[in-house]
Protein backbone atom coordinates (compact mmCIF):
# COMPACT_ATOMS: atom_id res chain seq x y z
CA UNK A 1 0.00 0.00 0.00
CA UNK A 2 1.22 3.45 -0.83
CA UNK A 3 2.48 5.25 2.28
CA UNK A 4 0.87 9.01 0.96
CA UNK A 5 2.87 10.84 4.10
CA UNK A 6 6.03 9.56 2.94
CA UNK A 7 5.75 10.01 -0.86
CA UNK A 8 4.83 13.65 -0.43
CA UNK A 9 8.08 14.36 1.50
CA UNK A 10 10.29 13.57 -0.77
CA UNK A 11 8.34 14.48 -3.57
CA UNK A 12 8.69 17.91 -1.10
CA UNK A 13 12.21 17.50 -0.54
CA UNK A 14 13.47 17.33 -4.53
CA UNK A 15 11.18 20.61 -4.98
CA UNK A 16 13.63 22.11 -2.18
CA UNK A 17 16.29 20.87 -3.76
CA UNK A 18 15.59 22.04 -7.07
CA UNK A 19 14.58 25.50 -5.49
CA UNK A 20 17.72 25.89 -3.77
CA UNK A 21 19.79 25.13 -6.69
CA UNK A 22 17.26 27.85 -9.10
CA UNK A 23 18.67 29.99 -5.95
CA UNK A 24 14.91 30.93 -4.51
CA UNK A 25 13.74 30.60 -1.15
CA UNK A 26 12.47 27.35 -0.31
CA UNK A 27 10.04 28.69 2.83
CA UNK A 28 6.17 28.20 0.88
CA UNK A 29 7.61 24.81 -0.67
CA UNK A 30 8.67 23.62 2.98
CA UNK A 31 4.98 25.00 4.47
CA UNK A 32 3.25 23.69 1.81
CA UNK A 33 5.20 20.18 1.97
CA UNK A 34 4.44 20.33 6.26
CA UNK A 35 0.73 20.54 5.32
CA UNK A 36 0.73 17.47 2.43
CA UNK A 37 2.43 15.34 4.45
CA UNK A 38 0.36 15.97 7.33
CA UNK A 39 -2.85 15.75 5.61
CA UNK A 40 -1.53 12.58 3.64
CA UNK A 41 -0.40 10.61 7.10
CA UNK A 42 -3.66 11.67 8.77
CA UNK A 43 -6.39 11.42 5.78
CA UNK A 44 -7.68 14.17 7.17
CA UNK A 45 -7.49 18.46 6.89
CA UNK A 46 -8.70 18.56 10.25
CA UNK A 47 -5.74 17.05 11.83
CA UNK A 48 -3.08 18.18 8.78
CA UNK A 49 -3.28 21.68 9.51
CA UNK A 50 -2.45 20.47 13.06
CA UNK A 51 0.57 18.74 12.16
CA UNK A 52 1.84 21.78 10.44
CA UNK A 53 1.49 23.95 13.62
CA UNK A 54 3.34 20.90 15.67
CA UNK A 55 5.91 20.87 13.42
CA UNK A 56 6.46 24.57 13.75
CA UNK A 57 6.21 24.47 17.18
CA UNK A 58 8.56 21.92 18.16
CA UNK A 59 11.29 23.41 16.00
CA UNK A 60 10.74 27.25 17.37
CA UNK A 61 10.83 25.43 20.66
CA UNK A 62 14.26 23.84 19.93
CA UNK A 63 15.58 26.84 18.74
CA UNK A 64 14.27 29.16 21.20
CA UNK A 65 17.75 29.28 23.09
CA UNK A 66 19.76 30.37 20.09
CA UNK A 67 17.25 33.07 19.40
CA UNK A 68 17.71 34.37 22.21
CA UNK A 69 21.26 33.99 22.51
CA UNK A 70 21.66 36.08 19.05
CA UNK A 71 19.69 38.46 19.79
CA UNK A 72 21.21 39.38 22.98
CA UNK A 73 25.02 39.55 21.84
CA UNK A 74 23.40 41.44 18.58
CA UNK A 75 21.76 43.81 21.42
CA UNK A 76 25.15 43.72 23.28
CA UNK A 77 27.04 44.66 19.73
CA UNK A 78 24.72 47.62 18.92
CA UNK A 79 25.47 48.90 22.93
CA UNK A 80 29.34 48.56 22.13
CA UNK A 81 28.88 50.39 18.69
CA UNK A 82 26.74 53.51 20.12
CA UNK A 83 29.32 53.93 23.36
CA UNK A 84 32.31 53.87 20.61
CA UNK A 85 33.77 50.17 22.76
CA UNK A 86 33.43 48.41 19.44
CA UNK A 87 36.87 50.59 18.50
CA UNK A 88 38.74 50.33 21.11
CA UNK A 89 38.06 46.25 21.23
CA UNK A 90 38.92 45.45 17.79
CA UNK A 91 41.93 47.59 17.33
CA UNK A 92 44.73 44.85 17.99
CA UNK A 93 43.08 43.41 15.49
CA UNK A 94 43.05 46.52 13.09
CA UNK A 95 46.85 46.39 13.55
CA UNK A 96 47.24 42.97 11.60
CA UNK A 97 48.00 43.86 8.18
CA UNK A 98 47.35 40.63 6.69
CA UNK A 99 43.46 39.56 6.40
CA UNK A 100 44.89 35.94 6.39
CA UNK A 101 45.77 36.18 10.13
CA UNK A 102 42.28 37.15 11.38
CA UNK A 103 40.81 33.92 9.17
CA UNK A 104 43.30 31.72 11.09
CA UNK A 105 43.37 32.89 14.28
CA UNK A 106 39.42 32.94 14.57
CA UNK A 107 39.07 29.80 13.09
CA UNK A 108 41.80 27.94 15.55
CA UNK A 109 40.39 30.22 18.72
CA UNK A 110 36.57 29.01 17.72
CA UNK A 111 37.87 25.48 17.54
CA UNK A 112 39.11 25.74 20.56
CA UNK A 113 36.43 26.69 22.19
CA UNK A 114 34.23 24.41 20.15
CA UNK A 115 36.13 21.68 22.18
CA UNK A 116 35.05 22.43 25.38
CA UNK A 117 31.75 24.49 25.01
CA UNK A 118 30.26 22.80 21.67
CA UNK A 119 30.17 25.13 18.75
CA UNK A 120 26.91 27.36 18.91
CA UNK A 121 27.80 28.95 22.66
CA UNK A 122 31.45 28.82 21.13
CA UNK A 123 30.52 31.00 18.24
CA UNK A 124 28.46 33.42 20.13
CA UNK A 125 30.88 33.94 22.92
CA UNK A 126 33.35 34.74 20.00
CA UNK A 127 31.13 37.04 18.55
CA UNK A 128 31.47 39.62 20.67
CA UNK A 129 35.02 40.33 18.86
CA UNK A 130 34.11 39.04 15.66
CA UNK A 131 30.97 41.38 15.06
CA UNK A 132 33.43 44.84 16.30
CA UNK A 133 36.17 43.52 14.17
CA UNK A 134 34.07 43.05 11.08
CA UNK A 135 32.02 46.29 11.52
CA UNK A 136 35.81 48.82 11.94
CA UNK A 137 37.80 46.38 9.00
CA UNK A 138 37.41 45.43 5.09
CA UNK A 139 37.43 41.58 5.95
CA UNK A 140 34.55 40.21 3.54
CA UNK A 141 32.63 38.59 6.72
CA UNK A 142 31.04 36.24 4.43
CA UNK A 143 34.69 34.47 3.89
CA UNK A 144 34.86 34.57 7.86
CA UNK A 145 31.69 32.79 7.95
CA UNK A 146 33.08 30.11 5.83
CA UNK A 147 35.89 29.38 7.79
CA UNK A 148 33.85 29.70 11.22
CA UNK A 149 31.47 27.27 9.73
CA UNK A 150 34.45 24.67 8.81
CA UNK A 151 36.46 25.13 12.25
CA UNK A 152 33.24 25.44 14.57
CA UNK A 153 31.44 22.40 13.70
CA UNK A 154 33.18 20.62 11.03
CA UNK A 155 36.27 20.28 13.06
CA UNK A 156 35.32 21.09 16.68
CA UNK A 157 32.17 18.51 16.84
CA UNK A 158 33.20 15.80 14.40
CA UNK A 159 35.57 14.54 16.62
CA UNK A 160 34.46 16.16 19.88
CA UNK A 161 37.26 14.90 21.62
CA UNK A 162 36.84 16.68 25.27
CA UNK A 163 33.17 16.73 25.39
CA UNK A 164 32.82 13.39 23.60
CA UNK A 165 28.88 13.57 22.94
CA UNK A 166 28.90 12.72 19.42
CA UNK A 167 31.13 9.45 19.89
CA UNK A 168 29.53 8.65 22.94
CA UNK A 169 26.19 8.33 21.00
CA UNK A 170 27.36 7.13 17.89
CA UNK A 171 29.11 4.07 20.36
CA UNK A 172 26.18 3.31 21.96
CA UNK A 173 23.89 2.85 19.16
CA UNK A 174 26.92 1.31 16.84
CA UNK A 175 27.46 -1.13 19.79
CA UNK A 176 30.87 -0.28 20.42
CA UNK A 177 33.36 1.48 22.74
CA UNK A 178 33.62 5.17 22.88
CA UNK A 179 37.80 4.74 22.92
CA UNK A 180 37.77 2.95 19.82
CA UNK A 181 35.15 5.88 17.97
CA UNK A 182 37.40 8.09 19.09
CA UNK A 183 40.56 6.28 17.76
CA UNK A 184 39.43 5.49 14.68
CA UNK A 185 38.01 9.19 13.74
CA UNK A 186 41.49 11.15 14.32
CA UNK A 187 42.72 10.92 10.74
CA UNK A 188 39.36 11.51 9.16
CA UNK A 189 38.79 14.33 11.12
CA UNK A 190 41.74 16.20 11.15
CA UNK A 191 42.16 15.41 7.23
CA UNK A 192 39.04 16.57 6.47
CA UNK A 193 39.71 19.50 8.61
CA UNK A 194 42.98 20.62 6.88
CA UNK A 195 41.62 20.14 3.48
CA UNK A 196 38.47 21.56 4.06
CA UNK A 197 40.23 24.95 6.01
CA UNK A 198 42.51 25.36 2.77
CA UNK A 199 39.87 25.79 0.97
CA UNK A 200 38.30 28.04 3.06
CA UNK A 201 41.08 30.06 3.08
CA UNK A 202 41.33 30.04 -0.68
CA UNK A 203 37.65 31.57 -0.86
CA UNK A 204 38.77 33.84 2.05
CA UNK A 205 41.02 35.09 0.29
CA UNK A 206 39.39 34.98 -3.22
CA UNK A 207 36.40 36.96 -1.45
CA UNK A 208 38.48 39.64 0.68
CA UNK A 209 39.93 40.36 -2.94
CA UNK A 210 36.36 41.57 -4.42
CA UNK A 211 34.63 44.80 -4.08
CA UNK A 212 33.94 45.21 0.02
CA UNK A 213 29.94 45.06 -0.46
CA UNK A 214 30.03 42.66 1.73
CA UNK A 215 29.76 44.67 5.17
CA UNK A 216 27.90 42.38 7.46
CA UNK A 217 24.06 43.28 7.30
CA UNK A 218 22.65 46.58 9.06
CA UNK A 219 22.47 45.67 12.78
CA UNK A 220 21.53 49.15 13.43
CA UNK A 221 25.18 49.85 14.13
CA UNK A 222 27.13 52.95 13.73
CA UNK A 223 29.44 53.44 10.84
CA UNK A 224 33.53 53.83 11.26
CA UNK A 225 33.69 57.29 10.30
CA UNK A 226 31.13 58.38 12.76
CA UNK A 227 33.47 56.70 15.59
CA UNK A 228 36.68 58.29 14.04
CA UNK A 229 34.80 61.73 14.32
CA UNK A 230 34.33 60.92 17.86
CA UNK A 231 37.96 60.15 18.63
CA UNK A 232 39.55 63.54 16.67
CA UNK A 233 37.55 65.17 19.38
CA UNK A 234 40.51 64.45 21.96
CA UNK A 235 40.60 62.67 25.49
CA UNK A 236 37.38 63.31 27.67
CA UNK A 237 35.41 61.65 29.62
CA UNK A 238 33.32 59.22 27.37
CA UNK A 239 36.89 58.08 25.90
CA UNK A 240 38.17 57.16 29.57
CA UNK A 241 34.25 55.23 29.78
CA UNK A 242 35.45 53.43 26.41
CA UNK A 243 38.40 51.98 27.78
CA UNK A 244 37.06 51.14 30.74
CA UNK A 245 33.88 49.37 29.31
CA UNK A 246 36.00 47.62 26.90
CA UNK A 247 38.59 46.09 29.50
CA UNK A 248 35.50 45.32 31.96
CA UNK A 249 33.90 43.08 28.86
CA UNK A 250 36.89 41.71 28.05
CA UNK A 251 37.79 40.67 31.76
CA UNK A 252 34.14 39.21 31.88
CA UNK A 253 34.45 37.15 28.84
CA UNK A 254 37.35 35.86 29.99
CA UNK A 255 36.14 35.06 33.15
CA UNK A 256 33.36 33.09 31.64
CA UNK A 257 35.33 31.36 29.33
CA UNK A 258 37.82 29.73 32.43
CA UNK A 259 34.58 29.73 34.56
CA UNK A 260 33.02 26.74 32.00
CA UNK A 261 36.16 24.99 31.28
CA UNK A 262 36.43 24.48 35.13
CA UNK A 263 32.93 23.81 36.21
CA UNK A 264 32.51 21.41 33.17
CA UNK A 265 29.16 22.73 32.03
CA UNK A 266 28.56 21.98 28.22
CA UNK A 267 25.70 22.45 25.41
CA UNK A 268 22.95 23.94 26.92
CA UNK A 269 23.82 25.04 30.09
CA UNK A 270 27.03 26.76 28.51
CA UNK A 271 24.55 28.66 26.39
CA UNK A 272 22.65 29.44 29.03
CA UNK A 273 25.80 31.06 31.07
CA UNK A 274 26.91 32.61 27.82
CA UNK A 275 23.24 34.05 27.28
CA UNK A 276 23.38 35.25 30.92
CA UNK A 277 26.66 36.57 31.17
CA UNK A 278 25.84 39.05 27.43
CA UNK A 279 22.58 40.27 29.31
CA UNK A 280 24.66 41.26 32.25
CA UNK A 281 26.86 43.19 29.95
CA UNK A 282 24.36 44.64 28.29
CA UNK A 283 22.72 46.01 31.59
CA UNK A 284 26.18 46.83 33.24
CA UNK A 285 27.56 48.29 29.56
CA UNK A 286 23.97 50.53 28.70
CA UNK A 287 24.00 52.18 32.54
CA UNK A 288 27.40 52.62 32.52
CA UNK A 289 27.82 54.76 29.63
CA UNK A 290 24.50 56.90 30.62
CA UNK A 291 22.06 56.17 33.32
CA UNK A 292 19.88 58.76 32.36
CA UNK A 293 18.50 57.59 29.26
CA UNK A 294 19.26 53.71 29.80
CA UNK A 295 15.69 53.10 30.31
CA UNK A 296 15.12 53.84 26.67
CA UNK A 297 18.24 52.59 25.38
CA UNK A 298 18.04 49.34 27.21
CA UNK A 299 14.84 48.29 25.15
CA UNK A 300 15.94 50.16 22.30
CA UNK A 301 18.81 47.34 21.98
CA UNK A 302 16.79 44.55 23.32
CA UNK A 303 14.29 45.13 20.74
CA UNK A 304 16.69 45.78 17.88
CA UNK A 305 18.66 42.55 18.57
CA UNK A 306 15.60 40.08 19.06
CA UNK A 307 13.92 41.67 15.64
CA UNK A 308 17.09 40.62 13.92
CA UNK A 309 17.26 37.49 15.19
CA UNK A 310 13.98 36.99 14.23
CA UNK A 311 14.60 37.65 11.27
CA UNK A 312 17.34 35.29 10.61
CA UNK A 313 15.25 32.12 12.20
CA UNK A 314 11.69 32.71 11.43
CA UNK A 315 12.25 31.44 7.75
CA UNK A 316 14.89 28.67 9.32
CA UNK A 317 11.92 27.49 11.56
CA UNK A 318 9.77 26.88 8.94
CA UNK A 319 12.06 24.69 6.61
CA UNK A 320 13.58 23.02 9.27
CA UNK A 321 10.31 21.93 11.15
CA UNK A 322 10.04 19.83 7.75
CA UNK A 323 12.77 18.29 7.78
CA UNK A 324 13.03 17.22 11.13
CA UNK A 325 9.21 15.41 10.30
CA UNK A 326 11.02 13.25 8.60
CA UNK A 327 13.12 11.95 11.54
CA UNK A 328 12.19 9.39 14.30
CA UNK A 329 11.66 12.20 16.78
CA UNK A 330 9.72 14.06 14.38
CA UNK A 331 7.18 10.93 13.93
CA UNK A 332 6.71 11.08 17.61
CA UNK A 333 6.84 14.61 18.42
CA UNK A 334 4.45 16.10 15.38
CA UNK A 335 2.97 12.96 13.54
CA UNK A 336 2.31 11.32 16.55
CA UNK A 337 3.28 8.11 15.66
CA UNK A 338 5.76 5.11 17.22
CA UNK A 339 8.43 3.97 14.88
CA UNK A 340 11.08 5.23 12.29
CA UNK A 341 11.16 8.77 10.83
CA UNK A 342 10.58 8.53 6.75
CA UNK A 343 14.32 9.37 6.50
CA UNK A 344 15.68 5.83 8.62
CA UNK A 345 12.70 3.67 6.71
CA UNK A 346 14.32 5.28 3.23
CA UNK A 347 18.15 4.44 4.55
CA UNK A 348 16.62 0.79 5.79
CA UNK A 349 14.76 0.04 2.21
CA UNK A 350 18.08 1.42 0.11
CA UNK A 351 20.42 -0.71 2.55
CA UNK A 352 18.21 -3.89 1.82
CA UNK A 353 18.15 -3.25 -2.12
CA UNK A 354 22.09 -3.13 -3.05
CA UNK A 355 24.59 -5.95 -3.26
CA UNK A 356 26.30 -5.01 0.20
CA UNK A 357 30.25 -4.29 -0.32
CA UNK A 358 32.72 -1.38 0.98
CA UNK A 359 32.10 0.61 -1.61
CA UNK A 360 28.07 0.35 -1.33
CA UNK A 361 28.37 0.01 2.47
CA UNK A 362 30.04 3.38 2.88
CA UNK A 363 28.04 5.29 0.11
CA UNK A 364 24.97 3.72 2.41
CA UNK A 365 26.03 5.38 5.52
CA UNK A 366 27.48 8.32 3.96
CA UNK A 367 23.72 8.87 2.61
CA UNK A 368 21.96 8.24 5.38
CA UNK A 369 24.50 10.48 7.41
CA UNK A 370 23.43 13.24 4.54
CA UNK A 371 19.86 12.45 5.05
CA UNK A 372 19.71 12.40 8.63
CA UNK A 373 21.80 15.69 9.19
CA UNK A 374 18.58 17.63 7.01
CA UNK A 375 16.87 18.03 9.85
CA UNK A 376 19.32 20.51 11.06
CA UNK A 377 21.21 18.67 13.49
CA UNK A 378 24.03 16.17 12.94
CA UNK A 379 23.79 14.34 15.97
CA UNK A 380 20.00 13.78 15.07
CA UNK A 381 22.08 11.25 12.29
CA UNK A 382 24.34 9.32 14.42
CA UNK A 383 21.67 6.86 16.29
CA UNK A 384 20.63 6.49 12.63
CA UNK A 385 24.11 5.51 11.10
CA UNK A 386 25.07 4.07 14.17
CA UNK A 387 22.99 1.54 14.12
CA UNK A 388 23.17 1.16 10.12
CA UNK A 389 26.56 0.36 10.48
CA UNK A 390 26.33 -2.24 12.94
CA UNK A 391 23.80 -3.73 10.34
CA UNK A 392 25.78 -3.43 7.32
CA UNK A 393 28.83 -4.55 9.06
CA UNK A 394 27.54 -7.89 10.09
CA UNK A 395 25.38 -8.55 7.47
CA UNK A 396 28.81 -7.85 4.55
CA UNK A 397 31.25 -8.96 6.84
CA UNK A 398 32.71 -5.66 8.00
CA UNK A 399 34.04 -4.12 10.45
CA UNK A 400 31.18 -2.21 12.17
CA UNK A 401 33.44 0.80 13.26
CA UNK A 402 34.76 2.15 10.57
CA UNK A 403 31.94 2.52 8.69
CA UNK A 404 29.81 4.17 12.17
CA UNK A 405 33.08 6.63 11.83
CA UNK A 406 32.46 7.49 8.48
CA UNK A 407 28.80 7.78 9.15
CA UNK A 408 29.66 10.66 12.40
CA UNK A 409 31.65 12.71 10.80
CA UNK A 410 30.05 12.97 7.17
CA UNK A 411 26.70 14.15 9.17
CA UNK A 412 28.63 17.05 11.37
CA UNK A 413 30.10 17.86 8.04
CA UNK A 414 26.75 18.10 6.10
CA UNK A 415 25.27 19.87 9.11
CA UNK A 416 28.28 22.52 9.71
CA UNK A 417 28.56 23.74 6.27
CA UNK A 418 25.77 22.51 3.55
CA UNK A 419 22.37 22.51 5.63
CA UNK A 420 21.20 26.53 5.68
CA UNK A 421 19.03 25.89 8.85
CA UNK A 422 22.17 24.35 11.13
CA UNK A 423 25.10 25.88 11.92
CA UNK A 424 25.40 28.12 9.14
CA UNK A 425 22.29 29.83 10.75
CA UNK A 426 24.34 30.50 13.64
CA UNK A 427 26.97 31.50 11.85
CA UNK A 428 25.13 33.94 9.92
CA UNK A 429 23.29 35.64 12.77
CA UNK A 430 27.00 36.30 14.09
CA UNK A 431 28.62 37.58 10.81
CA UNK A 432 25.91 39.31 9.37
CA UNK A 433 25.71 37.26 6.22
CA UNK A 434 23.15 35.36 4.66
CA UNK A 435 22.84 31.58 5.34
CA UNK A 436 22.21 30.52 2.20
CA UNK A 437 24.61 32.25 0.14
CA UNK A 438 27.34 30.76 2.80
CA UNK A 439 25.77 27.44 1.98
CA UNK A 440 26.47 27.80 -1.45
CA UNK A 441 30.00 28.84 -1.09
CA UNK A 442 30.64 25.75 1.44
CA UNK A 443 29.74 23.07 -0.92
CA UNK A 444 33.41 22.66 -2.31
CA UNK A 445 34.72 21.98 1.35
CA UNK A 446 31.86 19.98 2.22
CA UNK A 447 32.51 17.85 -0.74
CA UNK A 448 36.17 18.12 -0.25
CA UNK A 449 35.84 16.62 3.34
CA UNK A 450 33.67 13.80 2.73
CA UNK A 451 35.91 12.80 -0.21
CA UNK A 452 38.57 12.81 1.83
CA UNK A 453 36.65 10.39 4.59
CA UNK A 454 35.19 8.33 2.11
CA UNK A 455 38.92 7.43 0.40
CA UNK A 456 40.33 6.81 3.67
CA UNK A 457 37.66 4.96 5.25
CA UNK A 458 38.23 2.36 1.49
CA UNK A 459 41.76 2.59 2.10
CA UNK A 460 42.11 1.53 5.55
CA UNK A 461 39.39 -1.30 5.91
CA UNK A 462 41.26 -4.95 5.01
Amino acid sequence: MLDYGMTFYFVFILLIVITIILRKKPILISASGLLAVGIGETASLFQGVQVVFRALLSTATDFLPIILLIGLVVGMTNMLKDTGTDWVMSRPFLKIQRAALIYWIFGIALWLLSLFLWPTPAVTLLGAVILPTLGNTRINPLGLAIGLCIFGEGMGLAGDYIIQGAPGLLAKSAGVGVEQIIRASIPLVFGSGLIAAFIGFWRFSGLNKQSPQDKPKDLGLQDKEKQEEKDEKGPGQKIRKENILALLIVFVFLTTVISLLKSGLRGDSATAVTGGITLFILILGTLFWNYKSSLNAFVKYIQEGMRFSMEVFAPIVVIAGFFILGTQEGNETILLQSGQGYLEKLSLILSGMIPLNLLTCSLIVVFAAVLGAMSGSGFSALPLVGGLAAALGHAAGLPVIPLAVLGQVAAIWTDATIIPWGFPAVVSAVTGTESAIIVRNNVLPWISALAWILVWTMCSVK
